[in-house]
């Protein structure tokens, strides 16, 4: 009782803006959003989301709280070389609309720029002390036991659980596009959660693990997490959340959470031997009950030997670096990749009309190579940035998340297309130009100390 209440009274002391991002870090996972002429999304019988205008949920509460954030004056801040950088990559977004062929995509595309660009800023200007950065992973960590849980169920009945309200969505069975695994002689649908895709919903979880494996290092858990039965309730959530990543049957999502695991495994086998050992059980747990109970599911997507996921994906990028050449400089405008590739190739199947699987090369196709060099000087800024900030949990925590999802994002677009996927990717970048700022007045604070002790 005495934590609530001393939970309950932190949140009260927040501003405004402040409790409305953590609701909307909330709602990140959450696809309910108003689809706005949906007729003008089909190609032949097919709907294209990257054709679509939709206003998420997310959107308006992220709206509403840089309204709030702006109105409290908390914004103002020295420009610096990310800021600049910020502007001049907006700039590279209205140079690619001179030429695009479809206005109101462009402008669309365009907003969906503007807000993720002042989502980073938001991040990056106002996270400043480390109970935001642990607020924050208590959140997500929350949204994504939430949609581990709902994955799992999915799975086990092999169909939607009556959450259309939170944006759940998974088509009938045979239903072209759903997202499967072969089975023998039958599919099985894989877990979407409230996603559009389940590798969307895998890359969610793997961002919901690392935080969890950081909110249970000693460091962050001794002041906070006091009970055992809190540790323990966060180590079934670990679990709960592996064996969520591994009902999505994305390959990806399974190497990058391996990866971050062995990443983990290094660091507390030398720094913090107890959580190591919570570590090895939430391992040991995992992988006993997956081989139990899905070793057959393991060996028939590990083993999978189609080669159609790898060739799509090779032709998508090919088809990229084939519109980077048709506009080189400029792109072919912001939110207009589906219609430029339309044209390029006007006798592709209809659900063959979808981004390039590089997140690189689907920003070089579509803002040009300008916005491409402008976004890859964004983030060499943004990393070196980090490069003096101490190794501690939080600082492994969120370069590994930033690593991580670049290393995704060579395999697959959603990190720059998809309404869960961007917001993903740009609040890690925002945490990670955020470092240094916390690591700054962590000095600050030192310095102060020592001069009133001497």
């Amino acid at each position: 009782m005495f934590h609530v209440k001393q939970f309950i009274n932190y949140l009260s002391n927040l501003k405004i803006h402040e409790l409305l991002f953590y609701v909307f870090l909330f709602l990140v996972p959450i696809q309910t959003r108003i689809l706005y002429n949906p007729s003008s999304a089909y190609i032949s019988w097919y709907f294209n989301n990257y054709l679509a205008f939709f206003v998420y949920a997310s959107d308006l509460i992220l709206f509403v709280c840089f309204i709030t954030w702006f109105w409290s004056g908390d914004w103002k801040q020295k420009p610096n070389r990310l800021f600049w950088l910020t502007l001049a990559f907006l700039g590279a977004i209205l140079i690619s609309l001179f030429h695009v062929k479809q206005e109101n995509l462009a402008y669309y595309g365009l907003i969906k720029w503007v807000e993720l660009l002042f989502l980073m800023f938001y991040v990056h200007s106002t996270f400043r002390q480390s109970y935001q950065f642990k607020l924050s992973a208590g959140v997500l960590f929350l949204a994504a036991l939430m949609q581990s849980l709902i994955g799992l169920v999915q799975f086990h009945v092999q169909h939607g659980i009556g959450l259309a309200w939170l944006g759940e969505y998974i088509a009938p069975a045979g239903t072209p596009g759903l997202a499967t695994i072969q089975f023998g002689s039958e599919k099985l649908i894989r877990a979407y959660g409230t996603f559009p895709h389940p590798n969307v919903y895998g890359a969610f979880l793997v961002l919901g693990l690392i935080l969890g494996l950081f909110l249970v290092s000693r460091g962050t858990s001794e002041s906070r997490i006091k009970s055992g039965m809190t540790k323990i309730l966060m180590t079934l959530g670990l679990i709960l959340i592996t064996w969520g990543i591994f009902v999505s049957f994305s390959r990806l999502a399974w190497v990058a959470a391996i990866l971050a695991i062995l990443c983990y495994l290094v660091y507390y086998w030398r720094n913090e031997r107890s959580t190591f050992n919570r570590l090895c059980l939430v391992i040991l747990v995992s992988c006993a009950t997956i081989g139990i109970l899905g070793n057959q599911y393991l060996k028939a997507r590990a083993l999978d030997s189609s080669s159609v996921s790898v060739s799509d994906r090779v032709y998508f990028d090919k088809l990229g670096v084939e519109l980077i050449k048709q506009h080189p400089i400029i792109g072919a405008g912001a939110g207009n990749y589906v219609p430029a590739l339309q044209i390029l190739e006007p006798n592709l199947e209809p659900w063959q009309y979808q981004p390039a699987h590089n997140i690189f090369i689907f920003l070089g196709a579509e803002l040009g190579l300008l916005g491409l060099a402008i976004f890859l000087a964004m983030l060499s800024v943004i990393f070196w940035s980090a490069r003096k900030v101490p190794c501690e949990t939080l600082s492994l925590s969120v370069i590994l998340l930033g690593l991580l999802f670049l290393l995704m994002g060579q395999f697959d677009h959603y990190f720059v297309t998809i309404q869960q996927g961007r917001l993903m990717l740009f609040v890690v970048l925002g945490l990670l130009a955020s470092l240094p700022n916390l690591y700054k007045v962590k000095s600050e604070f030192a310095r102060s100390e020592s001069d009133e002790a001497i």
